[in-house]
């Protein structure tokens, strides 16, 4: 299984904070993954500043899944 993870306004917009994913999107970089869940209607995925992380480090949408993989959604952080 993939694990996928939401956070922050992510997981409010989605309406849950992960879901799984069958071994068969091994494989597919994230960036194919992201666009399939924008295709199943998690339109807030659109947001270009969204960043990606595979197995808890950051990545580019070039990244390839392998099965057992976890691939985290977060929208860019701010402080102050």
């Amino acid at each position: 299984m993939i694990n996928v993870l939401f956070f922050a306004r992510l997981k409010d917009q989605i309406g849950q904070a992960d879901i799984q994913l069958e071994n068969n999107v091994a494989g597919k970089t994230v960036a194919e993954i992201q666009q399939q869940l924008i295709e199943q209607g998690m339109t807030a995925l659109q947001d270009d500043s969204i960043r990606i992380a595979l197995n808890q480090t950051f990545c580019s949408g070039d990244a390839v899944i392998k099965a057992g993989d976890e691939v985290a959604f977060m929208p860019p952080v701010t402080g102050g």
